[in-house]
């Protein structure tokens, strides 16, 4: 926890605005994502964030794109779902071994990006 509060507490916000937009209530959205109610309750209120597959799931329940959930700007929103379905549209022509190479490709570059991360003591 931060001094601030919870460290997802704006990201929380965002998944209930999304999740109220489309009438679920965190039962039903816990449903559609495949977790528990408390999960996603723990979600909107900052003390957890969603991994990528799960907020996949909630921008597709709630008919809204990952990068509003992540409070990036509607440009960059654009961006990020025009790239999305070029990437998509890449892969299903892609042989299943090449995708599992992508998958592990990013897969490395997030485990990077984290043990170079600076630890907060």
């Amino acid at each position: 926890m931060t001094d601030d509060g919870y460290r997802w507490k704006e990201y929380g916000a965002r998944i209930r605005e999304v999740r109220k937009e489309a009438g679920h209530t965190q039962k039903r959205l816990a449903e559609l994502v495949g977790v528990g109610a408390h999960t996603v309750w723990c979600w909107e209120a900052g003390r957890m964030r969603p991994n990528q597959e799960n907020l996949f799931a909630i921008a597709f329940h709630c008919a809204t794109i990952p990068a509003k959930l992540e409070g990036l700007d509607m440009l960059h929103g654009e961006k990020v779902r025009e790239a999305e379905l070029a990437f998509r549209e890449a892969l299903v022509r892609l042989p299943p071994e090449d995708i599992e190479t992508i998958s592990n490709f990013i897969r490395f570059v997030q485990s990077e990006r984290r043990r170079r991360r600076p630890r907060k003591r």
